[in-house]
Formats: C-alpha cells, structure tokens, sequence
C-alpha cells in the first residue's frame, strides 16, 4: 500500500512526534524542578524585619526592635536613624519622622522620612555570596537598602554608611549583628493544633492500652478486645436514631400547630 519512501516518512513522523512528546516531558519536569528549586530557596516574609526558608531556617531582626541604630556619614552630614521591626516617632511634630518611621534621616538640619516598617520588603539572593538586603521606599520614592553583615558576639551591633546617590535618592546602609546571622527558627503551635495532638495522643492511650488490658487481664478476642465495644458497634445506630428522631420531632411540632 505503501512504496519504502512512504513507510519511511511514516517512521520518521513517529519518531518526531516521541521526540516532541519526550522533549515536552523533559520541559515540564525541569520547569517543576526549577519551580520547586524557587518556592525551597524563597525567604518568606513573616514579619517587616524576618523571613523564613521552607526547612526553619530564616533571618529575624526582632531582638533588635527596641534598639535605636544610628549611622552618619561625616563626607555629606547624613544622619540615619533605623529601627528594624516597628515605627518609632523621631524629631519635633513639624517634621515627617515624627508620625511614627522605620528609617529616618537629618541632613543639613532637615529631618525626612526613608520608610515605615511595614513597607519593608526583605530580599534574600540564591546566590549565597550576596548578604540579604532589607528595602524601605517612600512616597519621594526614594530607595533605601540595607544590607546584612553576620557577626559573632563579640562584634557588637552597629549601622554603617555604605554609599549614597543624592540625585537618585538611594541609599545603602550595612547592618552588622549577631542577629543578623541565619538562624533556625521553632514554629510555634497554634491552641487547635495542640488540642489535636492531645485527642489522638488520649485516643491511641484509650484504644491501644483498653486492647492491651482486654486481651491480657479479661483473655478477650476479637471485637471484645476493643473497651467498650458494645457502645462502638451501637454507635452508627444511634447517631442515625438520634437524625431520624430530630427530624421527626420537628415534623410532629409543625404538624401540632397546623
């Protein structure tokens, strides 16, 4: 039916096609690896001053929240006041600082505003060599970043000047901290998820040990091993009886007043 060139192009099409189907195959897997990659490598932002990765590790400035760290440059009198985790008011009430700021700054006796704590925006690079960079702006769209520095103990904490571009409005600060290492944080449990462990906990104890006791101090076997089993094989029943019974009894009170 077909010549040899015919039931050629015929392999050849087939084998363009498994090509096609294979290379989408390796396509999607390598888009859900570099997806998965992404989501794993991702410092999610908890609060306006710490992260965490999806393994509990993560950065958290919060030990620092009652700390003032000033930073000035002596080359343009720029003065920093930065407070990582909350808004603190700075200045007399005519200035912008004194609403309550993260970041504020005085230069040549103005006092402004460089962000509020929850415009904070926590950046984290893949690449381990760059240091996690905390960023305010504000409504002048001014850009501010402030890079972490990881210290020992013995190093203090400390706000340093890095660079500054007046005519961009950016800013670059260091941050050098102890607290400003990567740490391993413990999630803590919410109130419904402790009552659940404690249900299942008491609920393994009352079927697990009741068997245990059942089969070893009564010689019980089979369905008698479970405590109480009288009550549990009843128990479907019931809840349909009690249903049935609920139902009935507000079809009878409707009928009554009819």
């Amino acid at each position: 039916m077909y010549g040899n060139s015919g039931i050629s192009a015929i392999i050849m099409y087939q084998g363009l096609l498994s090509m096609v189907g294979k290379n989408e195959i390796l396509l999607v897997a390598s888009l859900l690896i570099l997806f998965c990659k992404q989501i794993s490598s991702e410092c999610r932002q908890l609060t306006p001053c710490s992260c965490m990765f999806s393994n509990g590790q993560g950065y958290n400035l919060s030990p620092l929240s009652n700390s003032s760290l000033i930073a000035t440059d002596d080359f343009t009198n720029f003065t920093f006041y930065y407070h990582p985790c909350m808004n603190i008011p700075l200045g007399n009430k005519s200035t912008d600082c004194y609403k309550g700021v993260s970041l504020c700054a005085v230069y040549d006796n103005h006092t402004f505003s460089l962000g509020k704590a929850e415009e904070t925006k926590i950046i984290v690079e893949v690449d381990s060599a760059k240091p996690p960079v905390f960023i305010l702006r504000n409504e002048s769209n001014s850009i501010t970043t402030i890079a972490l520095a990881c210290c020992s103990n013995l190093c203090g904490t400390h706000l340093y000047v890095d660079s500054i571009n007046i005519d961009k409005n950016e800013y670059h600060l260091i941050l050098t901290s102890s607290y400003a290492c990567k740490t391993t944080q413990i999630k803590s449990l919410s109130t419904g998820s402790i009552l659940l462990i404690y249900f299942f906990i008491l609920t393994g104890i009352y079927f697990i040990g009741g068997t245990i006791i059942l089969k070893f101090l009564r010689g019980a076997t089979g369905w008698e091993m479970v405590p109480n089993h009288e009550f549990w094989r009843n128990l479907p029943s019931l809840v349909k009886d009690g249903v049935v019974f609920t139902f009935n009894c507000c079809r009878l009170d409707s009928y009554e007043r009819i």
